[in-house]
């Protein structure tokens, strides 16, 4: 079942050098693990940018997003089967 969510999350993020790896996200007041980090991209967004980053918690897919302008999280999309 695929899903467009587009809305504000809280997440936890690892910082190593230049690389940023999200650990934890919290969306309608459910924790979730990311088990795996599929995919990064990023588009441009006016001076500053926008990552995308696909990834997992074993039974979900998510494609979650942040704004380097106003520095917000969001869930964008969630797929999960079944």
């Amino acid at each position: 079942m695929y899903e467009k969510i587009n809305q504000p999350i809280e997440v936890l993020v690892f910082f190593k050098g230049t690389k940023i790896q999200p650990l934890y996200f919290k969306h309608r007041n459910k924790k979730y693990k990311i088990e795996k980090l599929n995919l990064i991209h990023y588009q441009k967004n006016g001076q500053g940018k926008i990552y995308y980053f696909n990834v997992t918690d074993k039974t979900t897919y998510f494609k979650l997003s942040f704004n380097t302008n106003n520095l917000q999280w969001r869930l964008e999309e969630m797929y999960c089967e079944g």
